[in-house]
């Protein structure tokens, strides 16, 4: 199968590209090559063939797409619209990657595929209106959360680094989902492209407890302990503590699964364990 995939210089983009090249031939587009934030750049769609697109990229930034609404609703909205509907009249399917913040989070449980979004931020309408756009035309909606995984830093990989180098820790405490590894979700799209890419919405990320960054950082602290490294102590912060966070963030945003479970004949495995095996290979790699 001929998978073009878009953002592969970016964390998801890059895993999906690594692990599908094997049993796939892959065509990367990354942004030097493929801009979204450059108007008609998805007409090079017309000069490949390809069987399968996953669209990944986006402004993942809060506070870049409140700075920047025009260029967030070009790259999130308006560029997955126009991929689309090129792979509608094609009849090529497409997936294309969301997230947790379209929704609200005002109230604790678990998000379904069903429930109506709410978007509190720039970034979460604009990334709402792209799935719309990708859903009227036939594709696909992935949404995730709390992405982390080898190809590039993320929370996890801080709060690891700053412990080894015995700085101060902090995490927040009252903001909750589920952590998303990326080597799993790898291996869910392929679930997807083996199920014959059906359409609709899915709920990615990894199983467990719905947990707080605060708790996240617990769970490493908690991975060091076992192998005798000593750690500074881990501060509990408060959400709207984070002045320097400007764009609104939803505080219960942890989904429901269940659909995707019925995909892949299984229950995503648990968040700790991702965690564990992507914390050892850290450290192995040290």
């Amino acid at each position: 199968m001929r998978i073009a995939i878009t953002g592969t210089t970016g964390r998801v983009g890059t895993a999906l590209a690594r692990h599908l090249a094997g049993p796939h031939e892959v065509i990367g587009l990354p942004r030097t090559r493929f801009d979204l934030a450059a108007p008609g750049s998805e007409q090079i769609l017309g000069e490949l063939e390809f069987d399968v697109l996953l669209n990944p990229a986006g402004i993942t930034s809060l506070e870049q797409c409140e700075d920047e609404p025009l260029l967030a609703r070009r790259v999130n909205a308006d560029a997955p619209a126009a991929l689309a509907a090129i792979c509608r009249e094609r009849g090529v399917k497409m997936l294309h990657f969301s997230t947790d913040y379209v929704f609200d989070g005002r109230e604790p449980g678990l998000r379904t595929e069903d429930e109506l979004p709410s978007p509190l931020s720039v970034y979460g309408k604009t990334k709402r209106d792209g799935e719309l756009a990708v859903l009227a035309a036939g594709g696909a909606v992935m949404r995730v959360s709390w992405v982390f995984g080898p190809e590039k830093p993320a929370f996890p990989d801080q709060i690891l680094d700053r412990a080894l180098a015995g700085q101060e820790l902090a995490a927040v405490a009252d903001k909750f989902s589920r952590p998303t590894f990326t080597r799993d979700l790898c291996e869910w799209v392929e679930a997807w492209l083996e199920a014959g890419t059906p359409a609709g919405c899915f709920h990615a990320s990894n199983g467990g407890p719905v947990t707080s960054w605060y708790g996240m950082a617990l769970e490493i602290l908690a991975y060091l302990a076992d192998r005798g490294i000593a750690t500074p102590p881990l501060k509990a912060l408060a959400l709207d503590e984070m002045t320097a966070f400007r764009a609104p963030r939803p505080r219960h945003t942890a989904m429901d699964t269940r659909r995707l479970e019925a995909l892949l004949g299984k229950a995503p495995r648990d968040w700790r364990e991702a965690m564990r095996d992507h914390l050892e290979s850290r450290l192995i790699s040290r």
